[in-house]
């Protein structure tokens, strides 16, 4: 899933790299927000989704916060510790 942002990255990773490939890329209807308004418990959504904005983070309002840490995938590029609650 992703946004407007990373969207045009990816048109440009495309674009420069013909052999740059992806699992797969979807777009929601609505966009992230809506999804998370829809399914409050998340749906098929996974871990948290990072915002440009004051709000930093965005996740699914009744997600209990074990099973969102379970999920949370991302870790630092330089010390490799995951990312659950770092800025």
């Amino acid at each position: 899933i992703r946004c407007e942002r990373f969207s045009a990255l990816l048109s440009q990773l495309k674009a420069d790299d013909p052999s740059f490939e992806t699992e797969g890329e979807y777009m929601v209807r609505g966009g992230i927000e809506r999804y998370m308004k829809t399914f409050p418990q998340g749906g098929y959504w996974k871990g948290k989704n990072f915002l440009f904005d004051k709000r930093q983070e965005q996740i699914p309002e009744k997600k209990p916060s074990e099973e969102l840490e379970k999920e949370v995938e991302s870790y630092c590029c330089k010390c490799k510790e995951l990312l659950f609650d770092k800025r």
